[in-house]
This record gives structure tokens, sequence and C-alpha cells, in this order.
């Protein structure tokens, strides 16, 4: 004789309590798996910033007593230090330069390969391929060509007119020839941002200002142009965000901030400050004051994102 035995699901309050409904598991499931990604950046970015911020508030004492707190006494130091506006004076000027330069060549590249003609792929793919490599690469690349000896720019300025100026050791080409590497790795990024507005502006309002009699000058400024306000707004502040608190490794290789503190930018003054003049306090403080100044770009970089999602 078989036995039947019967399950009753037991229910309790606790139980109930806790158990999730199928909408809000799936509400969950994506946090979920942004969850490992979160730690990892808490780990390696705030957590770093959380430190320097504290750093920020203690002394340049490095011996093995420890540093003691000493409050707004080293943003007092630093914003009280010429060198600081010397230095916030040629991270604005290089931020303006790549800026223009960035916006005015990727839009160059933009419209270079928004036609369609045979080859175009390729020009593509080289336009591209600054924007691949290393940071530590391209900076070892430009610091040969504008080799005083041997480069090969100079090489062909000398050729050219006769004459070629120290693009490293003499201010102000210093500050052109580190700007001018910086344009050459970041203006892909430019070129894609605007060819993907060009590519976003709809054919029939071209097809109507040739009708009113517009030339191609005329498309360019009252159809191209306008086009393209909402996408260069988002790259001018992207651009001044990296470049102005973020730009580092390109100016050490090159210059190392030199000559006579010609490149000397915010973020290299704040290396500068802890790894060679072992003042952790002051450069911690510079660096947070690079934090906030980049942060004011980021709000209003996210201010017209989503007055455009509007």
């Amino acid at each position: 004789m078989s036995k039947v035995i019967s399950v009753v699901p037991v229910s309790s309050g606790g139980a109930r309590r806790f158990k999730l409904s199928w909408s809000r598991r799936e509400q969950l499931t994506p946090y979920l798996f942004l969850l490992p990604c979160a730690l990892a950046l808490a780990a390696v970015f705030l957590y770093p910033i959380f430190e320097a911020i504290k750093l920020s508030f203690q002394s340049d004492d490095i011996s093995a007593a420890g540093a003691n707190f000493v409050g707004f006494k080293n943003y007092a130091n630093v914003i009280s230090n010429p060198y600081f506006y010397h230095a916030l004076g040629i991270s604005t000027v290089y931020t303006i330069g790549n800026v223009i330069l960035v916006w005015v060549i990727g839009l160059g590249g933009a419209l270079l390969v928004h036609e369609n003609y045979l080859g175009r792929g390729v020009f593509r793919c080289a336009l591209v391929l600054p924007w691949a490599v290393p940071y530590v690469a391209s900076a070892l690349i430009w610091s040969w060509m504008f080799n005083y000896e041997f480069g090969v720019l100079r090489y062909l300025v000398m050729t050219a007119s006769g004459t070629a100026p120290d693009f490293l050791n003499k201010n102000p080409y210093a500050l052109i020839s580190v700007t001018g590497a910086s344009v050459w790795k970041a203006f892909p990024l430019g070129m894609v941002m605007l060819l993907a507005g060009l590519q976003s502006i709809p054919k029939e309002q071209y097809e109507a200002a040739v009708v009113d009699g517009a030339g191609p000058i005329s498309q360019f400024l009252h159809v191209t142009l306008p086009g393209l306000r909402t996408i260069s707004v988002f790259l001018v502040l992207l651009v001044a965000i990296w470049s102005f608190g973020r730009a580092f490794t390109i100016i050490y290789v090159l210059t190392g901030g030199g000559p006579a503190r010609g490149t000397e930018t915010v973020v290299i003054r704040a290396y500068n400050e802890v790894f060679r003049f072992f003042h952790p306090g002051t450069g911690a403080a510079l660096a947070t004051i690079i934090l906030v100044i980049s942060l004011v770009f980021s709000v209003i970089y996210l201010a017209f994102l989503h007055r455009a999602e509007e």
C-alpha cells in the first residue's frame, strides 16, 4: 500500500515580508549587474579622491611622526603663491588652444570623410589612427620629431626657412609644441562626434537651401553650423574638462613643465609639489582645487545634456 505524502507550503509573515515581486526583481537586476563595476570604481577612484581631500587638510610633514591637521592652511598657501596663478594661466591657454584646434581640425576631418567617394574608408582609418596610439608612445614619437639635433620637424622647418626654433627648450615654442601634440592625439574624438552630428542633419534642409539659391558657403553657415550647435557644445566641454584637469602624460614626457615653467599646468604643478618638492598636503590641496574646477565644467556639461534630451 503506497503512502501519499502531501506537502503543505508553510507561509509566514516574515517570508512574505522579504519576498520580492517579479516587477521589483526586474527593476533591481540592472543594478546588480552594475554592482561589481561600481565597487571597482569606488575602490580605485572614489577612495583615492577621498584620501587626497583628507590629505589636503594635513601638514606637509613626511617624517615618521606623521602629519598634523592644519585646516585650510594648505589652500591658503596655494592661493597666495604666485606660481599657482602662473600655472592657472598656462592651463587656461593650453585648454583654449586644445578646444579651438580640436573643434576646427575635427570639423575639417568630419567634412572630409562625410561625403561619399572612393577611398573614404582609408581616410577614416588614417584620421582615427592617432586616437588609438597610447599616450606615452604618442609623446615619445613627438619628442623625437621635436628633437633639436635630429628631429624631423626641425629639419623640415630648417629646409623651408633656413632657421628653426628649439621646439621644446624655448618659450613660447614649448607650449605651442605640447599643444600641437595634444591636439594631434585628441582631434579624432572631435572628428567622430562632429561626423555623427553631420549625419544627423536631415538632407531635406540642404535641398531646401539649394531651392532658395544658397551656395556651399551659405549652406555651411546656415544649415551645417546650426545643426552642429548641440554636439559642438558637448565637444567643447569634454575637451575643456580633459585639457584642464586630466592632461598630464604628453606634457610631462615632452617638457616636464619646463622650460622655466613655460608648460607647467596646474596638473603638472600638483605633481611637482608632491613628488619633487615633497609637499603632499600642498599638492593634495592643489589637486582638490583642480577637482572642483573640473566638477564645475562637468555640471555645465550635464546641464546641457539634460537640456538637449528635453
